[in-house]
């Protein structure tokens, strides 16, 4: 049992398949029934000692607990798996805050706890979670987002938390929440409107830091992020636990790259990834990569890493990125997976 003082406001949530009591108000999390006892505490605390060491170097470890610093923000410390501690530096932006706690510290705190964090966004098709990884900028979160207004349901976005056990690669949901920018929204909007949208359109002015289109007045402009926005999607997400069934790396191609599948011209092609390619693509692709050898983690996570590749089906996809692919994207994972899943009932 975590020791607690009676005398904060301690409010209960749930997210990546663990129990949180916070004091710091986390709207982003679904909250937990109460009287279930928690399995992560996150308490603010005085850290200031180490902020001269912090600020020598990006990050401490100190015995179970690893520790960092965002200038402006936060000192945080990740302790065991079981505990966050965040000392907010003055003058702080408590969303900037947030950011922090929900992002780099729930990785450290799921490499602590053994959960392999991989760095994209998750959606559940038959009755599975496919991960979609892949470079900044490539289309991961714009990709789930039209998964969702296609109908289908979100796990994660931003941060996959996944248990390899023997039998299976488990993905816990994270949060309802996605990040968009302005444009993959604008898109999305003509997408749903059938506006067949192929060439960017250059529609991006802002009034008084909002987007012109009156149905995004009300999205909350992410801290520190440059047009992108809080985009809540709780009536598209689910939360339950479930085995993921395989993994996308999405590409982009420039404009002069032709993408061609049986001799035609296509917006969107794939290449299947052999388990070493799949291996390496979890390895490329894991959240907070370069904490893990300081935490003393390398050869667990190598081990972890290897074992989901040989337990998943693994795709590259490549896209033009000359215009907007999302719904070809769309359509395309899904015949892979219905082929996929035809396969497996022919054996």
């Amino acid at each position: 049992m975590h020791d607690r003082s009676t005398h904060i406001s301690w409010v209960k949530y749930t997210a990546f398949g663990l129990r949180i009591a916070s004091e710091l108000t986390l709207p982003e999390l679904i909250p937990a029934e109460a009287g279930v006892e928690e399995d992560v505490v996150i308490r603010q605390a005085d850290l200031s000692a180490w902020r001269d060491q912090l600020e020598q170097t990006n990050f401490v470890m100190q015995d179970e607990r690893f520790m960092f610093q965002i200038p402006g923000t936060a000192i945080y410390a990740i302790r065991g798996g079981k505990e966050i501690e965040v000392s907010m530096l003055p003058g702080a932006d408590p969303e900037t805050v947030r950011l922090y706690v929900l992002g780099t510290c729930m990785g450290a705190l799921l490499l602590q706890k053994r959960l392999l964090p991989i760095h994209g966004s998750a959606i559940v098709i038959e009755g599975r979670a496919y991960a979609f990884v892949g470079e900044s900028g490539t289309g991961k979160s714009t990709l789930a987002a039209a998964f969702r207004q296609a109908g289908y349901q979100m796990v994660s976005d931003d941060v996959i938390a996944i248990n390899v056990i023997a039998s299976a690669a488990i993905v816990y949901p994270a949060y309802p929440q996605q990040k968009l920018g302005l444009e993959s929204l604008l898109q999305l909007e003509a997408m749903r409107e059938n506006q067949h949208v192929r060439q960017r359109k250059h529609v991006l002015s802002l009034t008084n830091g909002n987007p012109v289109m009156p149905q995004y007045r009300d999205l909350r402009k992410l801290a520190g992020e440059l047009n992108k926005y809080a985009v809540p999607a709780v009536n598209e997400f689910y939360n339950v636990p479930l085995p993921l069934g395989g993994v996308f790396e999405l590409v982009s191609n420039s404009a002069n790259h032709e993408l061609m599948r049986e001799g035609e011209p296509v917006a969107v092609t794939e290449q299947p990834l052999n388990k070493l390619e799949c291996l390496h693509t979890l390895l490329q692709h894991t959240y907070r990569r370069v904490i893990i050898p300081r935490m003393g983690l390398g050869e667990w996570y190598f081990d972890t890493a290897a074992r989901m590749a040989r337990k998943v089906e693994g795709w590259r996809l490549l896209r033009d990125s000359s215009f907007f692919t999302a719904s070809e994207v769309v359509q395309r994972v899904l015949e892979l997976i219905h082929k996929e899943e035809k396969s497996y009932g022919s054996h």
